[in-house]
């Protein structure tokens, strides 16, 4: 601290007396500030060491030395602290710290639980990570190896507390032996009284070999190591030691990077670098020389002096490049063994939630050897099957969960083994278990192999679902398609009959129809008498109605006949046109008596088709009769056009239409769209029925448009060998 500002009481008061108030209390806050100043430069530092090369130890000069000693002697002597090391083992020190009987701690990995006991400095001095040590050739090279095994490990250290929780995470089950420094860790697995040790990565690059130890590829708990103070104490020692390493981090040359070349280097023995001793000769030998008065030496010895100097530049160089090539190398391994870390945490994290999800999912699982013994059963399954873990572990699957003969009779005593031999044939299998009250189940099992490295199968994973209410329903339904297969058989022998029959039937009525509608053509014609209008009047009536049951009988054998199977389609080339215009000419008498017209549009390229001319004449005279049925006003049109390959014939007319509800039922035999209908407009609701029958018998199709009180269109599309038979 600047002497000028040791300013005596009298000198003090008379500047507070000229001044205003504000400025007193901003002299009091200065004052103050000096006088905690001039207190921490005069102050004894109390840090306590234990032995943890390269970061702090004991030289065999007995001297505190490492890279956390370098920094703090340095910041000492720029804020003029007097600096007392206090020896013992780490736990010691830590217990001391704790208990304010020293002022800083060097080398304390921060932890959330330290945090409770002592204070940290924000500016971590090195980035550490522990990894696990042992002698060559143990055959310990993961985790999962140190499974039964006596580990030695620093007492009191985050390693020891993250060690145990990182073991216990896997299941493990391991001996650790606290000791008092990372010295008597290796020792101990030299002398084969532990069979690893757990160290810090800086004491492990250090004296690996010195020990004839290997370092493992367990690596864990990444840690930033800080100077620690206790929990009560005031920061200002530790925000000290932060901004000055701060500002050495800054400089390739500062004190920072020449301590961690120093004491990281491979070939530090605790002893003066060889330059040191070559120079140290050389000014031996130059001294020698001096003494001889040989002026030649002195002059070759200050050419070498310069050359040394020169070499010293070098050194520093390659020093600081190595320095820096040492901190890339050193950040890039933090960061693999930090992805490391997080690949071996989240396959912690998966294979527990794997065991979770496999102990409690709602399939049985288990999984067995070649010879039949189950090695591992869920809870699922121990519960469906009635066993606990201990009953079944190791018991033969046949006849515990398998019956070698099922209630069937099936002989399944080779079923283990069809599997083993061919697991892809058996990937899905369903056969009846036992539990083990002696109730059968069927249950469907995915069976997938597990190989080892050789692609042998070792074991069978099996995964099985209950499906015994599925098998019951499968009975069931087998029961009841067996029942409605024999009724629409008899149903489909019934309809044949009904066919065969209302075809006979129609045909035998058909014969006195005609003889009736004849007479009475010959009575009406007067050929047997005169008649009056009465009698006249009277034969119409009966004659109009023979004609009209005479339609229905034909419509219904012609219906019959399709049913049955008993109407063919004949195949011969006719003119198209010739026929349409005869259907035309039939139909233009009907249409007159209600003041409609029928108008024609033919494309002049159609000429012949083949085909059975009769039924198309039929199709067309069914649809031409709807229309005049259903047409009070307007107009009937009829047209016939021709693409690449169809000829589409359309009849549209201007009548009732149809509801979008019941273009559906439309075509169904025997069937008017409302009783309304039935009583306006006379029919059997067989025509559009037979009709659509006709064009799918001549490979053709028929569609509808209508709508509601504006006319419906009916559309016919045939090919032009809609006479050939598929």
């Amino acid at each position: 601290m600047d002497k000028s500002y040791n300013l005596n009481l009298k000198e003090i008061l008379n500047i507070l007396l000229d001044v205003k108030p504000k400025i007193i209390i901003i002299y009091l806050f200065a004052t103050l500030f000096f006088a905690v100043s001039i207190k921490a430069n005069n102050q004894t530092v109390n840090i306590g060491i234990y032995e943890n090369a390269p970061k702090v130890f004991t030289s065999e000069s007995g001297k505190p030395s490492g890279i956390f000693i370098d920094i703090i002697e340095y910041i000492a002597k720029t804020e003029g602290w007097k600096l007392n090391y206090v020896s013992g083992t780490w736990a010691e020190g830590l217990n001391r710290l704790e208990k304010g009987e020293i002022d800083l701690m060097p080398d304390v990995a921060y932890s959330i639980e330290r945090e409770k006991k002592f204070i940290f400095s924000s500016e971590p001095v090195l980035s550490s990570w522990s990894q696990v040590y042992t002698r060559k050739g143990s055959g310990i090279r993961s985790l999962l190896n140190l499974d039964g095994k006596k580990i030695a490990v620093l007492q009191e250290s985050v390693q020891q507390e993250a060690f145990t929780q990182l073991s216990e995470s896997f299941g493990l089950k391991m001996t650790l032996i606290p000791v008092s420094d990372y010295k008597k860790a290796f020792e101990m697995v030299v002398k084969n009284e532990a069979d690893a040790a757990i160290s810090n990565n800086f004491y492990g690059l250090m004296h690996t070999k010195e020990f004839g130890l290997e370092g493992t590829a367990v690596f864990f708990s990444p840690t930033r190591l800080m100077f620690a103070a206790p929990k009560d104490a005031p920061r200002y020692l530790l925000d000290t030691i932060d901004e000055h390493l701060i500002d050495l981090k800054k400089d390739p040359q500062s004190v920072y990077y020449k301590s961690l070349q120093r004491w990281t280097s491979e070939e530090v023995k605790f002893k003066l670098p060889v330059w040191m001793k070559i120079f140290a000769l050389i000014v031996s030998i130059a001294l020698f020389m001096s003494l001889l008065g040989s002026i030649v030496l002195k002059y070759q010895v200050n050419i070498r002096t310069k050359e040394l100097k020169q070499i010293n530049k070098e050194m520093e160089q390659r020093i600081i490049e190595r320095t820096a090539e040492l901190q890339k190398t050193n950040e890039k391994l933090s960061d693999e063994i930090r992805e490391r870390m997080n690949v071996e945490n989240n396959l912690i994290q998966s294979e527990a939630k794997y065991r979770d999800l496999v102990e409690n999912a709602n399939s049985m699982i288990l999984s067995w050897k070649r010879d039949g013994s189950i090695t591992f059963i869920n809870k699922y399954a121990q519960h469906f099957f009635g066993y606990s873990e201990k009953e079944i572990i190791g018991k033969n699957i046949m006849d515990t969960i398998v019956p070698k003969i099922d209630s069937s009779g099936h002989d399944l005593s080779a079923l283990a083994g069809d599997v083993f031999e061919n697991p892809e044939i058996n990937a899905i299998s369903e056969n009846e278990n036992i539990k083990k009250n002696g109730d059968k189940a069927w249950v469907s099992w995915t069976n997938r192999p597990i190989t080892n490295k050789q692609g042998e199968i070792i074991e069978i994973l099996s995964v099985g679902n209950d499906i015994s209410d599925r098998k019951i329903a499968e009975d069931r339904l087998k029961y009841t398609l067996e029942e409605l297969t024999e009724a629409k058989e008899k149903a489909e022998s019934a309809d044949r009959l009904k066919s065969v029959f209302l075809a006979t039937m129609s045909h035998e009525l058909r014969t006195p129809l005609n003889s009736i509608i004849g007479f009475t053509g010959i009575l009406l014609q007067g050929l047997a008498g005169e008649l009056n209008d009465e009698q006249k009047k009277q034969l119409g009536m009966v004659q109009k109605s023979a004609n009209h049951l005479l339609s229905l009988i034909n419509d219904v054998l012609d219906l019959s006949k399709i049913e049955a199977g008993q109407l063919t389609i004949q195949s011969k080339t006719f003119d198209i046109i010739a026929s349409i215009k005869k259907v035309v000419d039939i139909i233009t008498p009907l249409a007159s008596k209600k003041g409609l017209s029928i108008s024609t549009d033919f494309d002049e390229e159609i000429c012949e088709l083949t085909g059975d001319e009769r039924r198309l004449e039929q199709i067309l005279i069914n649809l031409l009769n709807n229309s005049v049925k259903f047409t009070e006003r307007g107009e009937i049109s009829i047209i016939c056009k021709k693409d690449s390959s169809n000829i589409i014939i359309t009849v549209k007319d201007t009548g009732i239409g149809i509801k979008p509800e019941d273009k559906e039922l439309l075509f169904k035999p025997f069937l008017q769209l409302d009783s309304s209908i039935i009583k306006k407009y006379e029919g059997t609701g067989l025509g559009l029925s037979i009709t659509k029958k006709l064009v799918k018998m001549m490979n053709g199709e028929i569609f509808v448009e209508s709508e509601i009180g504006k006319g419906s269109t009916f559309t016919v599309i045939f090919k032009n060998n809609i006479g050939e038979k598929k």
